[in-house]
């Protein structure tokens, strides 16, 4: 059983027992990318045309391009995974000029529906490559089985529409916005109809129903293939939220569940914004995303630090501009943003 999405994003069909059908119409052999804690569970529903497995420990650019040299000589990749696994396996497809198969195993990130992999340089965001998917297999049985964080942690990669549109409305005020993507009210209005859908679901989605995968999974759908639709545009999309993900990866050496992170940064950018905090965090409690520094495996001081630095590493990494280039991350949010979180999801233990 299963349904089938076409339109001006990828094709992509939700259903049941979609993994299990890959292995009779991919082409052969094919390479599968996908996670080491992953492959023990879809290891079975492949047979003697795999042509190899690719585990991932790495978005290094100039490592996974050596990783290419060394790839089995095959037809076809499949990723399974989360944005990592995904991203990898869009990079391989694209260097090797092979068909693309994806299959996401929770919804913590739009990286599924992005023609570009985000991959990492010198502590940096890049993203370099091509790829479009033969069709992207939402099961909302995999889905359903994975850890409730990954799935709930999604609704950050749409909710950080809030700040991303501020953020480019201050640009275009100040006259600092990009000449190629001047403030553009329609693709504002686009990206708020996802927001919205979104925030009206974010019951469902914390239950990870059927009605609350899909309706997530399909502003994702829009939104990862948004940034090229727009002519290579993410500024409706994309903004102080994401520009505090990185700076979090270059402080503390660390990669993170990226809707989670993404959720940190959505909240000190509503913060530094004056743009309706209290509002940003309560849908996070809501839909069950827990983003106390803990909760990501780093300290409150990391956090902090990430805060401080923030001014600095959106100009050391050429970002666009954003409120973290107009406004001071002052002592006194840095403790706001420290009070109000522990007293909405407590102090940590």
């Amino acid at each position: 059983m299963s349904e089938q999405s076409t339109g001006g994003e990828f094709p992509t069909v939700f259903g049941r027992n979609l993994v299990g059908e890959l292995r009779n119409f991919v082409h052969r052999p094919y390479l599968v990318v996908t996670m080491e804690d992953l492959w023990p569970r879809f290891e079975h529903h492949f047979d003697a045309n795999l042509g190899g497995v690719h585990l991932v420990t790495t978005l290094d650019f100039d490592e996974l391009t050596a990783a290419v040299e060394r790839l089995p000589a095959v037809n076809s990749v499949v990723g399974i995974g989360g944005g990592q696994a995904i991203d990898v396996a869009k990079f391989f497809a694209w260097s090797a000029r092979l068909p693309l198969f994806q299959v996401p195993t929770a919804m913590t990130t739009n990286a599924p529906f992005g023609h570009r992999p985000l991959l990492r340089t010198e502590g940096k965001a890049i993203a370099i490559g091509w790829a479009v998917p033969e069709a992207v297999y939402v099961d909302f049985d995999v889905i359903r089985s994975a850890p409730p964080l990954l799935n709930r942690s999604g609704v950050c990669d749409v909710l950080c529409y809030h700040t991303a549109h501020f953020d480019w409305k201050l640009a275009h005020d100040m006259g600092r916005e990009e000449h190629q993507w001047p403030y553009d009210e329609r693709l504002v209005a686009q990206a708020r109809l996802r927001f919205d859908s979104v925030f009206g679901a974010l019951d469902q989605i914390r239950e990870v129903t059927d009605d609350g995968i899909r309706t997530l999974m399909q502003a994702h759908r829009w939104g990862g293939a948004a940034f090229h639709n727009a002519g290579w545009n993410a500024r409706h999309m994309d903004g102080v939220d994401h520009c505090f993900l990185y700076c979090l990866e270059y402080v503390t050496g660390k990669h993170f569940i990226h809707g989670q992170a993404v959720g940190l940064g959505l909240y000190v950018g509503s913060e530094l914004q004056e743009n309706e905090p209290e509002r940003m965090l309560a849908a996070l409690q809501r839909t069950g995303v827990d983003i106390r520094p803990e909760a990501m495996g780093i300290s409150w001081d990391e956090a902090a630090t990430a805060m401080r630095r923030l001014a600095w590493y959106v100009r050391y990494a050429d970002l666009w501009f954003t409120v973290a280039d107009a406004r001071p991350v002052t002592e006194e949010l840095i403790e706001r943003v420290h009070e109000q979180l522990y007293e909405t999801f407590g102090t940590w233990s």
